[in-house]
């Protein structure tokens, strides 16, 4: 009997046993990976191995985001030899709502990304010459604030305030963006946030020192929209959306104040987010038509201040994969938004995410370094 009532024990324990198994095995599935979906929309797909990048690497990345809950990505694009060769999403929790269901039909908000695409604008506005040159006073586009007017402000040209180096005072890191101490907060509620920037003093020689200042790209903005005669809106659509086959984008409109908000939340889905990434990578043009100059992509993406690593509203990085140093460069935005240009090995990666309480930042970097440039060396 008692033989008995220990077979059963031990055939209960071996149930028991064999059942966490089971349940351990169908919780940590492996990726599979998939070619993108063909889509009319101007990219051809095609699988890794077409284009001589190693599945492992990236297979071994989704396995390692698939085991998480709280990586904070939305999407993963890859962008190889012109092709779209890789594309997952994630749902999670965007700026503007509390959880979506990411996808390729859905638009994400870029928060800081859009700066890069406010550089593009105006090299689109220089090459059609509604601007004559980066040298241009800032001033001479704001006749009507000419008595903020001081001879330091004279001073301040476009190009600095693509570079960040406008030495205008300006704080908007000190303070959460909600606390009303905050420069770019009080900007986007102003009423006139052209004037709330303008009468900032000047505390550095413009050209010298490096300032992160929201406001002074919107200056920007500003500037396209008097130099053209077009809002922004309808200037990004005919010279930019419109010849990229880009047909779904939103720009935010500061309210009360009216002005569009080229600084900040510009709303494109993740493919067309690559395509910007690719007109860069291919010398301004795309499907043959040249939209940028080449000469405008080089200037933008050189190092001009922070030591080197910002251009016009972009940002440089060297990652370093072995003893083999891979330079890049990148429009980035807040919560992990990012559209990565890496020349040498004619690849666009793309990446949007909900990082907004955390660094946003080093999942996305440290994924390109561990997993997504080894897969195409």
């Amino acid at each position: 009997m008692r033989n008995c009532f220990l077979i059963v024990i031990c055939m209960v324990c071996f149930l028991i046993v064999d059942c966490k198994k089971e349940s351990t095995s169908s919780d940590t599935s492996e990726y599979t990976y998939q070619i993108p979906v063909q889509k009319n929309d101007g990219w051809e797909t095609a699988s890794l191995s077409h284009v001589n990048m190693d599945p492992t690497p990236i297979i071994s990345m989704m396995n390692e985001l698939l085991k998480r809950d709280n990586h904070g990505i939305h999407s993963i694009l890859i962008i190889k030899d012109s092709k779209l060769v890789f594309e997952e999403y994630f749902n999670g929790k965007d700026l503007y709502s509390s959880y979506k269901t990411f996808g390729p039909e859905v638009v994400h908000c870029l928060c800081s990304v859009t700066k890069s695409f406010t550089s593009a604008l105006l090299g689109i506005a220089l090459d059609n010459r509604f601007i004559s040159a980066t040298e241009e006073k800032m001033f001479s586009y704001f006749p009507d604030y000419s008595d903020l007017y001081d001879d330091e402000k004279g001073k301040i040209t476009l190009h600095h305030l693509l570079t960040m180096t406008s030495g205008l005072e300006w704080d908007e890191h000190s303070y959460s963006f909600t606390d009303p101490r905050n420069d770019l907060r009080q900007f986007n509620d102003s009423a006139d946030p052209i004037r709330y920037l303008l009468q900032k003093p000047v505390v550095h020689t413009p050209g010298t020192f490096f300032r992160y200042n929201g406001g002074a790209v919107n200056l920007l903005g500003e500037i396209i929209h008097r130099a053209s005669g077009l809002g922004i809106e309808d200037f990004s659509m005919e010279y930019l959306f419109e010849p990229l086959g880009i047909t779904d984008f939103r720009w935010l409109i500061l309210e009360p104040s009216g002005l569009t908000y080229t600084s900040g939340d510009l709303h494109l889905r993740p493919r067309d987010m690559a395509k910007f990434g690719y007109l860069f990578l291919n010398g301004g043009s795309w499907k043959g038509k040249r939209i940028i100059s080449p000469k405008w992509i080089n200037e933008s993406t050189q190092g001009y201040s922070l030591d080197g690593a910002y251009g016009y509203l972009w940002w440089l990085r060297t990652y370093q994969i072995g003893s083999r140093r891979i330079e890049s460069y990148h429009a980035g935005g807040w919560g992990g938004q990012f559209i990565i240009v890496v020349r040498e090995l004619n690849m666009v990666v793309v990446f949007t995410g909900g990082n907004f309480n955390t660094d946003g930042d080093t999942p996305v970097f440290s994924r390109v370094e561990s997993y997504i440039l080894p897969a195409a060396l």
